[in-house]
C-alpha cells in the first residue's frame, strides 16, 4: 500500500479530456501545484517534458509513467490520470495511452527514497492483468483500490 501522504483518492482524475501529450503534461503540472506537492506549474511542465526527451515514459497496453524530479517539487506525490481518449505517447508498443501514473519527485535527498515508488509501480506494470485492470476500471474507487495493491519495496 502506498503511503496516504503520497497517494490518496484525491490524486485520481477520471475522464481527463486532453488530446495530446503536451496538454496532458500541462494538466498534470497544474494538479501537482493544486495538490500542494509543487510550487511552479511551468517548472513542473518543463520537468515532465525534459524527462520525456530522455526516453518515452509510455509503457505497454495504454499506460505511461510520466515523472519529474525538480526543485519546484517540494513533496513526493503519485497521481493517476485516466484519459477520455487515448493519447499518442510514443509508447514501447505504440499503443495510445489511456492511463498515466504521474510521479512528483523532490530534487533532494528524500527524492531518492521516492524512486522506490517508481520502480515498484514499474514492476507491477509488468503484470499484464494489472495493466488490463488499470485501463478498464470504471471509477475512482476501483482505481484507488487497484493502485493500493502496489507494494512499495
Amino acid at each position: 500500500m502506498i503511503n496516504k501522504d503520497i497517494f490518496n483518492i484525491d490524486h485520481i482524475y477520471f475522464d481527463v479530456n486532453v488530446s495530446s501529450q503536451k496538454e496532458a503534461f500541462k494538466y498534470i503540472a497544474q494538479k501537482f501545484v493544486e495538490n500542494g506537492v509543487a510550487t511552479d506549474v511551468k517548472a513542473c511542465y518543463k520537468g515532465l517534458k525534459h524527462r520525456e526527451k530522455e526516453g518515452s515514459t509510455g509503457f505497454n497496453d495504454g499506460v505511461a509513467i510520466p515523472h519529474a524530479r525538480i526543485d519546484a517539487i517540494s513533496k513526493a506525490g503519485v497521481f493517476i490520470f485516466k484519459f477520455s481518449n487515448g493519447i499518442d505517447w510514443d509508447s514501447i508498443d505504440r499503443s495510445l495511452v489511456q492511463v498515466a501514473i504521474a510521479l512528483a519527485i523532490p530534487n533532494d535527498v528524500s527524492g531518492d527514497q521516492h524512486i522506490k515508488i517508481l520502480s515498484s509501480i514499474a514492476r507491477k506494470l509488468v503484470n499484464e492483468q494489472f495493466r488490463h485492470n488499470l485501463t478498464n476500471v470504471k471509477n475512482k474507487a476501483e482505481l484507488f483500490q487497484l493502485i493500493n495493491q502496489v507494494d512499495i519495496i
